[in-house]
């Protein structure tokens, strides 16, 4: 069947949607990083936190290019790093640049929840080129950055 009679076809979208393989892969690889991360120790930590947390670079970052680089509202991005400051990974200081703004730093538990979370990472995409071979998995994790880059060129502006 030729593809553009398949993508009429209601069950071939369920099953074989772009919009499905991307949902049903993200769901994999968070219960996935869930499950490696608690073993790790990191019991408190929610899926939701990663965004905020994997953005703060090592001198710290302020609350604008956090939110930025999250992808989020700096509302939204707030809230979490809240919750990720109570639960003792992320502090906060007054940007000596721009008093009104915020720096983000990791604290230890956060340095060691992001070096955790790299190794876990790692790991995988060890895992994925083993299995799908080093230059196929490759290849389609730069076709899959293309799409996120051509996205935010022209998609989401």
């Amino acid at each position: 069947m030729a593809l553009d009679r398949k993508l009429q076809d209601p069950e071939y979208v369920r099953m074989y949607g772009y919009a499905k393989v991307i949902s049903v892969l993200k769901k994999q690889l968070d219960r996935w990083a869930m499950r490696e991360l608690t073993k790790k120790g990191f019991k408190d930590f929610k899926i939701a936190y990663m965004p905020v947390i994997m953005n703060i670079d090592l001198h710290g970052t302020r609350n604008f290019d956090l939110a930025m680089c999250a992808k989020m509202t700096k509302q939204a991005m707030s809230k979490l790093v809240k919750e990720l400051q109570k639960k003792g990974y992320v502090s906060a200081m007054t940007d000596q640049n721009d008093k009104r703004g915020v720096v983000f730093t990791l604290t230890k538990r956060g340095n060691d929840f992001v070096t955790s979370a790299r190794q876990c990472f790692s790991g995988l995409m060890n895992e994925y080129r083993k299995e799908f071979g080093k230059k196929n998995f490759d290849d389609t994790l730069n076709k899959l950055l293309n799409i996120i880059e051509y996205n935010d060129k022209n998609l989401n502006g």
